[in-house]
């Protein structure tokens, strides 16, 4: 394999075999290069060139090659990579399609049905619920992510001016999720 295919992988940081293969670099090139120590295979068919400039949403990276591109960063870990939450998810928490199964660990899937086009933002490598999603979904799966820490979310991003009434509310119209809204308005408006 030559250079330019090599520099091209350290651009992708965290990669599939299919995306490895449309930059004309086959499975068995990838298996050397595990081999060689050239890549790192973090998970299976996805790997990572040991000198590809990262940053601190690595684990939301792979979890995105993992589940594919529908899938999205949810529940308490978008909670708390907007600061939002003090408890760190001991697990990865990912929005995906009501069919997605994993019995891989390290995982906590929120199937839903709501569509995984609005209200997620793309970030570099991983797509993740915007903070309105963020907040609405909390109050939608409040039984697993925690009564407190979801209305102390929805207030701290209000309080903290992250979102706004208006914005939650077109959110929830977009999402489908103006009941959910409706419920707790009350609670986390200051």
């Amino acid at each position: 394999m030559g250079n330019k295919n090599k520099s091209r992988l350290k651009k992708l940081g965290v990669f599939t075999v299919a995306q490895a293969n449309e930059l004309g670099v086959s499975q068995q090139s990838l298996s050397r290069l595990v081999s060689s120590k050239s890549l790192k295979r973090v998970g299976r068919g996805i790997y990572l060139h040991p000198d590809a400039e990262l940053d601190r949403d690595m684990g939301f990276q792979i979890a995105s090659a993992k589940f594919g591109r529908e899938a999205a960063i949810g529940g308490l870990s978008a909670l708390f990579h907007y600061n939002l939450a003090e408890q760190v998810p001991g697990h990865l928490w990912v929005l995906v399609p009501p069919s997605k199964r994993t019995s891989e660990r390290g995982y906590k899937l929120l199937r839903t049905k709501v569509n995984l086009d609005h209200g997620i933002v793309s970030e570099k490598g991983y797509r993740i619920a915007s903070v309105e999603r963020a907040v609405l979904e909390g109050l939608k799966f409040i039984t697993k992510i925690g009564e407190k820490t979801a209305i102390k979310a929805a207030r701290d991003a209000l309080a903290k001016g992250q979102t706004s009434e208006l914005k939650l509310g077109s959110a929830a119209r977009k999402l489908g999720l103006e009941s959910v809204l409706a419920k707790y308005l009350e609670i986390i408006i200051p």
